[in-house]
């Protein structure tokens, strides 16, 4: 028997001590309301008992041609719907976290200029995030190029933990 497993077993009536012996994540999804999002926070209530809150972000991406270099007007009903859009994402997710026993915070942001992965890195430092989890497309060759990886980026410029969950094989 270890002397964790010693220390372990004579304190286990203790919730105080089990708390400092483990301490509890905050957690980040980033959710687009993909099967691949889906799929991360899905994974993710596997760590409910780890977890002490969970944050499930959503970031609207910014309006092509618009941005200090582009002169152009945009109807203020693409934001309508961008932003109604985005609500129903978020709601989305919350149907997906029912008898989940962990404080869940929705956020909802706007990308405007910055790349999706930026916020979402930069919201997770701003909430103390211990790890950040995204679903995958695996997207590739010239798909990848245009569309870009949400994903790989977060991998990139991140300093906190990123969990990528892969898409269920066919």
């Amino acid at each position: 028997m270890s002397i964790r497993d010693h220390f372990s077993l004579h304190l286990s009536g203790n919730i105080f001590i089990k708390k400092l012996i483990r301490r509890l994540m905050k957690v980040l999804v980033a959710f687009d309301g993909s099967d691949a999002a889906k799929l991360a926070l899905k994974f993710t209530q596997r760590f409910r008992e780890l977890t002490d809150k969970l944050f499930i972000i959503y970031v609207t991406p910014a309006v092509m041609g618009t941005g200090p270099t582009f002169d152009s007007y945009v109807p203020s009903t693409v934001y309508v719907k961008q932003d109604e859009a985005a609500d129903k994402i978020l709601q989305s997710a919350k149907e997906l976290l029912v008898d989940f026993p962990v404080e869940v915070e929705l956020i909802k942001l706007d990308a405007t200029g910055d790349q999706i992965a930026k916020v979402i890195v930069r919201t997770a430092d701003e909430k103390g995030v211990d790890l950040i989890v995204s679903g995958t497309r695996k997207l590739s060759g010239l798909s990848k190029v245009i569309l870009g990886s949400v994903s790989s980026e977060i991998v990139k410029i991140s300093h906190i933990p990123v969990l990528i969950c892969p898409p269920e094989q066919a």
